[in-house]
């Protein structure tokens, strides 16, 4: 029970005493608990300024730091996040302002794994199984959290990755085909745009996929086998490809792959191999069989030229008639003997006859 208030000077001003009953000074603890909240309130306030899980992290490691310095601290992710851990060492000349994250993607790693040296470490368990911060002080250092802050930590960081991930879904919706779940048109016209924008670009390949005799399909099995094709065929799209690919849906049953870094002899195989996999594909839907091919055309820039989007679209779209028009299920080129250049020949391909679009 408080039993009274007293007054003493320091530095000029006047602080009050809180005494309880047994002559205890309360005024260190209410000071402790003001800048506690104080720091939650600020902590909080940082966290949410960010939408990005890497800022998200920067900030907070910023913010824990300045609270207490310590040696390292871990973001160890876990549930949608799985597989994705964020390290920050501050150097100690100067501190945690000029560190870099160190992100690791891939298998899931503990905390510990990253720890360095032998002193004591505070860890947080993040709601939602969403993962754990680990701080690790050198001996001696550690920093004491109450349980209050501990929880408050806990509740602002586990809120400002919930929200990082909400609006990562909405901004991935927005970039994606409903359907099929790959890119969209915006997408592709915009990463296509930024590939060929610069004369000192490196090779750029562009594959146009689409799917042959589609509309009877949907004529003799109904639209839902329809698709149930164009899903699955997606599904073919994205294990052929590579990390660095990109790869959208152009519209209806036709496909665009943007190959960055290809040259066409390398983009050739790629579109040989989905078109090969595509033929011996058996798809089934209700009970019952379909089979289904795909004409590609393909379209190149070389390394250091120039060339406008719309020109390279435009190409690629010219192979795929050719494709087309000469028997469907096979791979154009845009010209013919961009491919001859190369010096690889595919035996038993038929390229036909194209002419050259000027740039």
């Amino acid at each position: 029970m408080i039993t009274g208030t007293n007054y003493k000077k320091r530095q000029g001003e006047i602080e009050p005493h809180i005494l309880c009953d047994n002559g205890i000074d309360l005024s260190e603890s209410f000071q402790s608990q003001l800048e506690e909240a104080r720091f939650i309130s600020s902590f909080m306030a940082a966290v949410c300024t960010s939408l990005e899980l890497d800022g998200i992290c920067s900030i907070a490691a910023r913010a824990l730091y300045a609270q207490a310095p310590y040696c390292q601290i871990v973001f160890a992710f876990s549930g949608e996040l799985e597989g994705k851990n964020v390290v920050f060492s501050p150097t100690a000349q100067e501190g945690i302002i000029a560190v870099r994250p160190k992100t690791h993607m891939g298998k899931v790693c503990s905390p510990s794994s990253f720890t360095e040296g032998s002193g004591a470490s505070v860890h947080f368990n993040l709601h939602d199984n969403l993962g754990t911060i680990a701080i690790h002080y050198k001996p001696g250092q550690a920093k004491i959290f109450s349980a209050t802050l501990h929880a408050n930590i806990v509740t602002c960081f586990s809120q400002a990755i919930r929200n990082a991930l909400q609006h990562s879904k909405i901004k991935d919706l927005a970039m994606r085909d409903g359907l099929t779940g790959l890119f969209n048109r915006r997408i592709f016209d915009e990463t296509l745009a930024q590939q060929t924008k610069s004369a000192n670009m490196r090779p750029v390949s562009l594959l146009l996929l689409d799917l042959d005799n589609f509309k009877q399909i949907n004529d003799t099995f109904g639209h839902q086998s329809g698709d149930h094709v164009l899903k699955s065929f997606a599904g073919i799209l994205k294990e052929s490809c590579r990390g660095r690919d990109l790869v959208a849906r152009f519209g209806g049953e036709e496909f665009a792959i943007i190959l960055s870094e290809t040259k066409v002899a390398a983009a050739h195989a790629i579109a040989q191999r989905i078109r090969n996999r595509l033929a011996k594909t058996v798809f089934t839907f209700d009970g019952r069989q379909i089979h289904i091919t795909a004409s590609i055309g393909l379209a190149a820039c070389q390394e250091g030229d120039m060339i406008f989007t719309a020109n390279l679209v435009k190409q690629a779209d010219q192979a795929l008639y050719q494709a087309k028009k000469t028997g469907k299920n096979k791979v154009c080129t845009f010209p013919f003997d961009l491919l001859m250049n190369s010096s690889l020949s595919f035996a038993g391909e038929n390229f036909g006859s194209l002419t050259p679009i000027s740039c």
